[in-house]
């Protein structure tokens, strides 16, 4: 019983109290509905920049549960981040870091036409050396003619 008489004191004190806290409580209200207003423009500026800046090649060497983590990053700009694939989450970060989604193709230091050129002359030899039966040629303008298509492969 000496426990409740206690408990009961403490609530008899607290209205005592209440009118200082009451103070306090309305004044707070104004210092709370001064501060967001001041802290709302700042909180809206973030909102743009949510979510980590990543380059073109960071984001073709992740894999497929670091894109989602990365994507989920980005708040609600992404949507359904779950059931998209790899391509997909690749599209979507890179649309949202502003990185063109095709890379420019560099420029060729070949001769495309002088290239062509060549084969067609290595298959003039080509046909010379079968109707002589001469391996050796054969052999040596087949190779000649891969390896300058390989040449206009990869310069393409």
């Amino acid at each position: 019983m000496a426990e409740e008489e206690k408990t009961e004191e403490t609530p008899e004190q607290t209205p005592a109290e209440a009118p200082a806290e009451a103070a306090a409580t309305e004044s707070a209200p104004e210092a709370e509905a001064s501060a967001p207003a001041e802290e709302a423009p700042a909180a809206e500026a973030p909102a743009e920049d949510v979510g980590p800046k990543l380059t073109a090649r960071e984001i073709d060497k992740m894999n497929v549960p670091k894109l989602k983590e990365a994507a989920l990053q980005y708040g609600g700009r992404i949507s359904g981040v779950h059931g998209m694939d790899k391509n997909q989450l690749i599209h979507a970060l890179k649309e949202i870091n502003g990185i063109p989604l095709q890379e420019p193709k560099r420029e060729s230091n070949i001769d495309r036409s002088a290239v062509k050129k060549k084969i067609r002359g290595h298959r003039a030899a080509r046909d010379q050396a079968l109707q002589e039966k001469n391996k050796v040629g054969l052999k040596r303008a087949r190779r000649k003619m891969k390896s300058l298509r390989r040449k206009l492969v990869r310069s393409a």
